[in-house]
């Protein structure tokens, strides 16, 4: 499934210097390993809890699209149910809610590194 981001510029300047640092191949490969790094930390609670992404971060200034798998599209809608976030008009402000949060985790972290390389 095709799905376009929406990101701040703050996060999307951090994805390009993410992509950028780890020699990754584009920013959608980026995303990819930002999911995939993120469900394999097992810490839910912290990343779509306390340091989540309140109030005014929707942004259409910056997007990229990005595929992806039904069964990641499954699970980012099942957090978005699960941690009780506002109401956005489509899949897609819900799915870029949860990239959002994901990047604003990562950006407090000291050690990226396991996710990224």
């Amino acid at each position: 499934m095709r799905i376009k981001i929406t990101l701040k510029d703050p996060q999307k300047e951090w994805l390009n210097k993410i992509t950028n640092d780890f020699s990754l191949q584009n920013n959608e490969k980026t995303i990819h390993k930002l999911i995939r790094g993120i469900s394999e930390l097992n810490q839910n609670d912290d990343v779509f809890g306390e340091y989540r992404c309140v109030g005014d971060c929707y942004s259409t200034d910056q997007s990229l699209e990005v595929e992806l798998e039904d069964e990641t599209v499954s699970k980012i809608k099942d957090i978005f149910q699960k941690y009780d976030f506002d109401a956005y008009d489509s899949e897609e402000e819900e799915i870029s809610k949860i990239i959002r949060s994901m990047i604003n985790f990562l950006e407090e972290e000291e050690n990226i590194k396991k996710i990224f390389t």
